[in-house]
C-alpha cells in the first residue's frame, strides 16, 4: 500500500484521492477478513504447545473453508456497494476513477485471505519468516507491476491508476499461491497435513473458530471502519485534504503494522504458553510485547514530528497538499504510541483466547468517542481537517486504556488459578 500510495502519487491530486477513496472502502472488508482469521496463529501456537500434530491439520482445513467462505461473501458485498458510492460525498472526478479501481481491487479479496489463513498456520508453528520473504517478493512484485502498468513501457501506454491496482491483484494472487504449495510441499508440515482433506468436516470446530474470530473481525472493522470514515469526512474538505490524509496514513499505517507484528509475535508466545499451562511466562512474553511495541513507535512518533515538512514531498510537489500533510502528522506524532500499545495489547489477549472484550472496547473507543469528537472539531469546532486527526487520536487513547485494563485483570485471574485454566466471562 506504501508503494502504491507513493506511486500513485505521480499522477497528480485526483489520482490519489481516488485511490485513498477506494483503498478506504476495500480496506474495511478485508481488514474484517484478516481479524476474522487473526485469532488461528494464537490457537496454532497453542497447538504447537500442545505438541498435537493431528488438530493442528484438522484445525488448517475447517480455517481455510472459513476463509474461502468469507471472500466470496465479502466480494459480493463490496459488488453491491458500487451503486450507491455516490452516497459517500466524494467529488465527481475522485467518484469516477475511484469506482473502476475498487473494481480491480475486490478480486484481490480471495487470494488475500488465502494467504492470511496460511499465514497465520506458519506462524503459530513459529515459523514466521515464511510469510515475510514470500511477502518481501510480493512487495518487489508490486513496485516493479506499478512501474509498468501505471505509466506503461515502449509501446505500451499503460493503464494509469488501474494500472496500480492491477499489480496489487498480481502480486497477491502470486503470494497465496507460492505460500499455500510451501506449505504443502514442506517436509518440516508433513505430519500436520496427514490426515486426508476429505475427512469429515467438523461444523462444531467451524463454530468454535468464529467464536473467537468474528468478535475479533468486528474490533478490526471498528478500527479500520472509524478510519475508513475520517477519509470519507476528509473528502467533504476537497482534494487537497484528502490527498494529504492518505498520505499521512500510508506512513501512519506503515509504522503501526510493525506494531501489530509485535503483536502477532505476543499472541503467539501467549498462545504457546497458555498451551504449556504456564500462564505466568505467557504473562511475561505480553508485557515484554507492549513495551517493545510503545517503545518503537514513540520513536517513530519523534521522526513523523521533526520530519512533517518533508515526508509529504516524497509524494507530491503539490504545496497545499503538502502543507495539509505536515500539519496531520503533528498529530499522528503523539499518537503513534497509543496506536502501538492498543496494536500490542490486543494481540496478546487474543493470546488468551479474549476477543469479545476487546471487540466491545473498540467499538466504544472508535464509534462513541473518537469519530464524534473527530466529527465536532472539524464541523463545530473550527478546526477542519485537522479536527477528524484530533478525534482518532481520542479513540485510540481510549482503546489503548481500556485493552490495558482488561489484560491486567484477565492476565492476573488466570496466574491465580490453580492451573492456568478459567472459561473467560
Amino acid at each position: 500500500m506504501l508503494a502504491d500510495t507513493v506511486m500513485v502519487g505521480s499522477l497528480g491530486a485526483i489520482a490519489l484521492g481516488a485511490a485513498a477513496f477506494a483503498s478506504s472502502l476495500f480496506n474495511v472488508y478485508l481488514v474484517f477478513g484478516i481479524g476474522l482469521l487473526a485469532p488461528m496463529a494464537a490457537q496454532f501456537a497453542r497447538i504447537h504447545g500442545q505438541q498435537n500434530e493431528k488438530q493442528g491439520g484438522h484445525f488448517l482445513r475447517h480455517s481455510l473453508f472459513i476463509a474461502v467462505a468469507c471472500s466470496v461473501s465479502l466480494m459480493v458485498l463490496l459488488y453491491a456497494l458500487l451503486p450507491f458510492l455516490h452516497m459517500f460525498g466524494q467529488t465527481a472526478e475522485v467518484l469516477k476513477q475511484g469506482a473502476v479501481f475498487l473494481q480491480i481491487l475486490t478480486w484481490s479479496l480471495l487470494p488475500s485471505l488465502l494467504f492470511q489463513n496460511y499465514k497465520q498456520f506458519t506462524d503459530g508453528m513459529g515459523q514466521t519468516k515464511i510469510a515475510m520473504y514470500i511477502m518481501i517478493g510480493g512487495v518487489v512484485l508490486n513496485i516493479v507491476g506499478n512501474y509498468f502498468l501505471i505509466h506503461g513501457y515502449g509501446k505500451f501506454h499503460g493503464y494509469g491508476l488501474n494500472g496500480s491496482a492491477y499489480a496489487t491483484l498480481i502480486s497477491r494472487w502470486l503470494m497465496a499461491l507460492i505460500l499455500m504449495i510451501f506449505v504443502h510441499a514442506a517436509p518440516r508440515f508433513r505430519n500436520f497435513l496427514r490426515e486426508k482433506w476429505t475427512c469429515t468436516f467438523d461444523f462444531d470446530l467451524v463454530k468454535d473458530q468464529l467464536r473467537l474470530g468474528l468478535p475479533n473481525a468486528f474490533t478490526f472493522l471498528f478500527e479500520v471502519g472509524a478510519f475508513a470514515s475520517a477519509a470519507l469526512m476528509m473528502g467533504w474538505f476537497g482534494t487537497d485534504p484528502l490527498a494529504a490524509h492518505q498520505i499521512t496514513l500510508s506512513l501512519a499505517s506503515t509504522t503501526f503494522l510493525i506494531a501489530v507484528g509485535v503483536g502477532i509475535a505476543s499472541s503467539i508466545r501467549v498462545g504457546f504458553e497458555m498451551g504449556r499451562g504456564n500462564p505466568r511466562a505467557a504473562r511475561f512474553a505480553a508485557y515484554t510485547s507492549i513495551a517493545m511495541g510503545a517503545g518503537f513507535m514513540a520513536l517513530c512518533g519523534l521522526g513523523f514530528y521533526f520530519l512533517r515538512g518533508w515526508l509529504p514531498t516524497l509524494y507530491v510537489d503539490d504545496v497545499d497538499v503538502i502543507a495539509w500533510a505536515a500539519k496531520f502528522f503533528m498529530i499522528v506524532a503523539v499518537f503513534q504510541i497509543f496506536d502501538g500499545l492498543q496494536a500490542v495489547t490486543v494481540g496478546s489477549l487474543r493470546g488468551l483466547s479474549d476477543t469479545q472484550w476487546p471487540s466491545l472496547m473498540a467499538f466504544f473507543s472508535y464509534w462513541v468517542i473518537g469519530l464524534p469528537i473527530g466529527y465536532f472539531l472539524a464541523f463545530y469546532g473550527g478546526l477542519g481537517p485537522v479536527g477528524i486527526w484530533l478525534g482518532l487520536l481520542a479513540g485510540l487513547v481510549t482503546a489503548s486504556i481500556l485493552l490495558s485494563i482488561r489484560f491486567y485483570i484477565l492476565s492476573r485471574r488466570y496466574i491465580k488459578s490453580s492451573h492456568g485454566i478459567l472459561t473467560i466471562d
